[in-house]
């Protein structure tokens, strides 16, 4: 083993499996910016000798490929300007799709203060109105003390983002762990593959918000404008490599689904000049336009001027070169760099004109949030009757499921699932009915449980009023799942109500009231579960939406719950 190699592992999505390198054959790695280009030559060498080539180059390994690049003085901790080792193996294993408990603090340090922000967006709008630049992404740094095993952390990231372009480089003193949705190339043959991401919203609490956000992402300008900014300074670099008119944008300003947000990317496709190699194509695109801005010269000008320390791998590019197979190199976002117990994570925004200095540095605070967040462990999950032999609402079941595993992103065949429910059904006696429950788990595993339907008791009809003290500004309260920390089930039906008195839904059910002879369900919009049978009822006309309070329930000639189990059922209210 070589004296500072520990350990390399690629979680790249296009590859569909861990990638696990262990003992090189060499370590290529240098801190001189004269010997990045003939390193990076003899990389491009040992995967044509049918090696596997696996590194980094850090963001200030930029200068490299063009002198007039300004760039802070690093290193950041003890990175290299480029650091690839030679494997003549891989090991594969799965993607992850759970990992050990590491705990990780919420809180981190910010190295740039908010006076300190404020001055440096103030310059950048000077730079802007002198015409000097467009756009300027501008970065600045958290600290923290970790003192969990970076491999175990790195895991944990890489289930919890989901990301496409994962990579975990650990040698000497120094764990870099980059958790990126962001291809910077892949390089397949003579075709040369781009993907800028410019341009975020946030996911909506249910279908229906959620589409309507990816939406307006999609059509709003300054989201556009600021995405093709960045295409047009990337088909400019691309084009000083491709064959005349090769190059095509294959996508423009499309928004992609990730688990917090919608991200806007578009997809640049050229053929290479003859006889281009790896260098050729650093130089025409190192660093990526999406982590600098335009024009890039005088962009990274101001960078140098405004940023506190150099950004190391933060904003460099990770790769992977296989000796079959496409080159792929990510944009090292979302990267945290480790030395010893001292951890720093970069978070940046695209600065323009319109820029708020208050609200972007609010905005670099919410980014650490991907170090901490946890997403709840949950199936997606629907309950219905089989009466006769026949699933009741068998269409509205698996659509609830198919819009949900949209929503999450579950893996769904709604054919297949139709199939596995009518086969299970036909084996059920026909004289008896059934309550079967399915769940969908996130590696797409669809599971039955199903037991002989039993009368709910008389007690358990007595229900109690509730207040909902629970948050319900979250997808759970919309989307069927078997994580349901606003709802509890104990021995009495519960009608939960909220903070101004206005009922919502029961603990197993959607709430009916009759008054004046109608039947009224409270709106979705108040946080409850459209239900299947509550859906029904309304498309009927048997039931109409309405705000109800818990004064109606005193003049109410009924009150029921319903669900696509028991359909409507009677209840009252305990003391």
């Amino acid at each position: 083993m070589h004296n500072g190699y520990k350990k390399t592992v690629i979680d790249f999505k296009d590859f569909g499996l861990r990638q696990v390198f262990k003992n090189p054959l060499k370590e290529l790695k240098t801190k001189d910016i004269n010997e990045v280009k003939p390193l990076l030559a003899q990389v491009e060498a040992y995967q044509k000798e049918g090696y596997y080539a696996v590194g980094y180059l850090s963001y200030e390994a930029s200068v490299a490929f063009e002198p007039k690049f300004e760039v802070l003085n690093g290193p950041l901790m003890s990175e290299y300007l480029l650091y690839f080792t030679i494997h003549e193996t891989v090991q594969t294993e799965p993607l992850p799709l759970s990992y050990e408990p590491v705990s990780l603090p919420d809180s981190w340090k910010e190295l740039t203060s908010a006076s300190e922000y404020k001055e440096a967006i103030q310059k950048i709008h000077h730079h802007i109105r002198q015409g000097d630049t467009y756009q300027v992404n501008y970065t600045v740094q958290l600290q923290q003390d970790l003192t969990a095993d970076p491999f175990a952390i790195y895991n944990r990231l890489v289930v919890e983002q989901n990301a496409r372009y994962n990579a975990f480089i650990q040698h000497d003193d120094l764990s870099i762990i980059s958790i990126s949705p962001e291809l910077f190339f892949k390089k397949e043959g003579d075709t040369l593959t781009t993907r800028p991401m410019k341009g975020t919203t946030s996911r909506g609490l249910t279908t229906a918000t959620d589409l309507k956000q990816a939406q307006w992402l999609a059509h709003d300008q300054k989201n556009r404008s600021e995405n093709m900014m960045i295409v047009d300074l990337l088909r400019n670099d691309m084009n000083r490599i491709s064959k005349i008119g090769s190059e095509k944008v294959k996508s423009l300003c499309h928004v992609e689904q990730y688990s917090t947000v919608w991200q806007m990317t578009s997809t640049i496709e050229t053929q290479l000049l003859e006889n281009s190699n790896l260098s050729d194509v650093f130089q025409a695109l190192f660093p990526c336009g999406s982590i600098t801005g335009a024009p890039k010269i005088a962009t990274m000008s101001i960078i140098s001027a405004v940023e506190k320390q150099a950004r190391g791998v933060y904003c460099g590019a990770i790769g992977i070169l296989p000796p079959q197979g496409p080159t792929i190199f990510n944009v090292a976002i979302r990267t945290l760099q480790m030395q010893g117990t001292k951890a720093i994570y970069g978070v940046g925004g695209g600065i323009t004109w319109d820029s708020n200095w208050a609200d972007e540095y609010e905005e670099t605070k919410q980014k650490a949030a991907v170090l901490y967040r946890q997403n709840p462990k949950f199936d997606l999950i629907s309950t219905g009757l089989v009466h006769q032999g026949r699933l009741l609402f068998i269409e509205e079941h698996l659509n609830r499921l198919q819009e949900a595993s949209r929503y999450f992103d579950f893996p769904f065949k709604k054919e297949e699932a139709h199939y596995q429910v009518e086969s299970l059904c036909q084996s059920f006696d026909v004289d008896t009915d059934y309550r079967l429950k399915f769940s969908l788990s996130k590696d797409g595993e669809l599971k039955f449980d199903h037991s002989p339907l039993i009368d709910l008791s008389d007690s358990f009809c007595q229900a109690r009023l509730v207040e909902q003290l629970h948050p319900l500004d979250s997808p759970y309260t919309f989307f069927k799942t078997s994580y349901r920390p606003h709802l509890s089930i104990g021995p009495h039906e519960q009608i939960y109500y909220n903070h101004e008195g206005q009922l919502l839904e029961t603990s197993i059910g959607n709430l009916v009231v009759k008054i004046n002879n109608q039947l009224y369900t409270p709106p979705v919009q108040l946080g409850i579960l459209n239900g299947i049978y509550r859906q029904h009822q309304i498309a009927q006309k048997e039931v109409k939406e309405k705000v109800l309070t818990l004064d109606d329930l005193k003049q109410a000639q009924a009150i029921y719950a319903c669900n696509a189990v028991r359909g409507l059922y009677e209840l009252s209210i305990r003391g």
